[in-house]
């Protein structure tokens, strides 16, 4: 680290940072992270899985358009495949078996801007064949340096901590597979919208037919 820092990250030497603070990688597993994100944009269920989606973009440096993944609740970004969010805490998650925390980080500790966080545990299914990769740190800015995207000092998104993973990773799709998937799963969602149609008139005409019946008993 050099004394003043980068320009956009004032005391830290991004470049080097990122070159001392790894996580690792498990190439055809599925890996599983905790991270930590801000909520100062009073973030809806949805907003955090599409700033998600968005962030792995800039992690991975890919593209988060796959709309067939999204019949999963999933999507892609370059090697990080079917990422998922599994649940969210106002409270620190915990992993079993962490491979990594950010407490075990040799350089300077990443920390998240002041104010309130939650707590992200995220699964994705990693593609590619690096063991590891920088430390995730991240700060959302409409116009910024690349060196306070990635400034480990007051992030918005922080990885907490990173498991050893036991699960391989589901064999990969084809694009013709992942389409016929979509549609299916389209027309499973109009088939049911369809059925209900037809179900709720014929259950209302078994109730009228019931009441006649226990009428005319009645009689």
């Amino acid at each position: 680290m050099t004394l003043f820092g980068d320009l956009g990250c004032p005391g830290v030497d991004v470049d080097e940072w990122r070159k001392q603070n790894r996580v690792p990688l498990f190439p055809g597993k599925v890996n599983r992270w905790v991270l930590v994100r801000t909520t100062r944009d009073n973030p809806t269920p949805d907003d955090l899985k599409n700033t998600l989606a968005a962030v792995f973009a800039k992690w991975f440096e890919g593209t988060v358009l796959d709309p067939a993944l999204t019949f999963k609740g999933t999507t892609r970004s370059a090697t990080a495949d079917l990422i998922k969010l599994e649940r969210v805490s106002k409270e620190r998650l915990s992993l079993d078996n962490p491979a990594r925390r950010r407490e075990d980080l040799p350089g300077l500790g990443p920390t998240v801007a002041p104010g309130e966080v939650v707590w992200l545990e995220v699964t994705f299914a990693y593609r590619g064949q690096q063991t590891d990769m920088p430390w995730p740190v991240r700060t959302g800015a409409a116009m910024q340096l690349t060196s306070s995207a990635q400034c480990p000092v007051g992030a918005d998104w922080m990885l907490d901590a990173a498991q050893t993973p036991t699960v391989d990773a589901p064999p990969e799709q084809t694009p013709g597979e992942k389409a016929g998937e979509a549609v299916n799963t389209a027309a499973d969602a109009v088939a049911g919208g369809l059925f209900n149609l037809l179900w709720l008139p014929l259950t209302a005409l078994g109730a009228v037919a019931l009441l006649v019946w226990q009428a005319r008993r009645g009689s």
